[in-house]
């Protein structure tokens, strides 16, 4: 996380510079773009003040106006000024209008902005309020930082402190960088997004929509009531899901999620481990190489688990959804267990073999012929209710293909025409199968 020092003109234009000092790239970055715009202004009107009432600026065209205040505790800002450098050693309060860009040194306060408005405020425990429509620039220091944001674009960054952020706007960039920051977002179109490094987790509300949630290196929990998009970090995530669909994307953290009604779709990444809850919606998992994802809950509601790319576990043992577990076109190697309902598990999607386990409810096993024969499937416990339908292979006998299977230590084996073998792990006879396969 970048830091570094700012400088803007003392009063008069040629006394000693003031430096603010900002320990975060965002806080830096925002008073750095007050500080050029007070450097390249071509005719630079300078009032200082050290408290009492501040006189109105002499507004003259193509002037910008700097009011530089220097010890007053509590100041309302006249219209007409460009920017507020804030000089004051203790904690100020400043009320500013639309068009404000306020920077502020390290003894912290409470500002009050409207409408669009720029404030970098480099130290001290700050709350920030800006209200209305408009484009914001807004950060806080090395604080602790309470931020209130309603505009409609713009940035909005805690500091290296513990930040409250609260967005009502939309279409704002939300920066947690203090690591043990609470957002709450219930406007729209939100990007929020966690930079930090530091200790703590990043806690997120979402009230709005259609927000997007990016994780960084540390935990973070997010809570959203409608449709939102997460892409986890490096940092574990928990998720709880609402109304809205929500689409999140695994990162190389371990996840925990629960699904609302909206129901969640959800991509792991590689080599993670993930937890979902289906809780009162439909989920849809994509897993992928190395991962391992574990379906859990009761909703009545069907949940879909698809392998990825590579070597990984779909467990839907502690569901008793109805679920559709397959491999995917691209699968090497997947290990797929079924919940207590009624469940359809499908392999041959890919040139890759797939271990299955079935439930306690009745379940279909699916093969479709293969591009590249010769896989090795295996069918963990099938049972008396279950089902076995060979797709793609055309008309076929199943009487047949009971005939020609081998029985062993490792159970019973079919071996399907372009060399794919399914076993059945737990039986020990033929006629187990019998009435129990169908081709399509």
């Amino acid at each position: 996380m970048a830091s570094g020092t700012v400088t803007t003109p003392g009063s008069g234009g040629s006394s000693t510079p003031i430096s603010y000092s900002f320990g975060s790239s965002a806080g830096l970055s925002i008073a750095q773009q007050i500080a050029n715009a007070l450097a390249s202004a071509g005719t630079l009107s300078i009032t200082s003040s050290s408290g009492g009432t501040i006189p109105a600026p002499t507004t003259v065209a193509g002037t910008t106006q700097d009011l530089i205040l220097t010890g007053a505790p509590t100041s309302s800002v006249p219209a007409g000024y460009n920017v507020v450098t804030n000089n004051t050693a203790g904690a100020t309060t400043i009320t500013a209008g639309p068009g404000t860009a306020v920077l502020s040194s390290t003894g912290g306060g409470l500002f009050v902005l409207s409408g669009p408005a720029t404030i970098a405020a480099a130290g001290g425990n700050n709350v920030i309020s800006q209200t209305g429509s408009g484009s914001v620039q807004l950060a806080g220091g090395s604080g602790n930082n309470t931020i209130s944001a309603g505009g409609t674009s713009g940035t909005v960054a805690g500091g290296t402190g513990t930040d409250l952020i609260t967005a009502t706007g939309s279409g704002e960039t939300i920066l947690s960088q203090g690591g043990a920051d609470t957002i709450v977002s219930s406007g729209s179109g939100n990007l929020i997004v966690g930079t930090s490094t530091g200790p703590g987790s990043m806690v997120v509300t979402e009230t709005g929509s259609n927000d997007t949630i990016l994780g960084g290196a540390n935990p973070m929990t997010v809570t959203a009531t409608t449709a939102t998009r997460v892409y986890a970090g490096a940092g574990s995530l928990t998720f709880v899901g609402g109304t809205g669909t929500a689409t999140v994307l695994g990162g190389t953290g371990s996840e925990s999620l629960t699904a609302g009604s909206g129901g969640i779709v959800f991509a792991d990444n590689t080599a993670t481990s993930a937890t979902v809850n289906s809780g009162t919606g439909s989920v849809t998992i994509f897993g992928a190489s190395g991962s391992s994802v574990n379906l859990v809950g009761s909703t009545g509601s069907p949940d879909f688990l698809i392998a990825g790319s590579g070597n990984e576990t779909l467990n839907g043992a502690g569901s008793s959804a109805p679920q559709f577990i397959a491999m995917g076109s691209a699968s090497v190697s997947a290990v797929m267990t079924a919940g207590s309902g009624n469940d359809t598990m499908v392999a041959g999607a890919g040139p890759g073999s797939a271990t299955m386990t079935g439930g306690s409810g009745s379940d279909t096993f699916v093969f479709f012929k293969q591009a590249a024969g010769g896989a090795k499937d295996v069918i963990a416990n099938f049972t008396a209710n279950d089902s076995v339908f060979i797709e793609g292979y055309g008309a076929g006998s199943a009487v047949a293909l009971e005939q020609a299977a081998t029985v062993g230590a490792g159970g019973v084996t079919l071996t399907l025409s372009d060399g794919t073998s399914v076993t059945f792990s737990n039986l020990t006879s033929v006629s187990a199968l019998n009435g129990k396969i169908q081709y399509g």
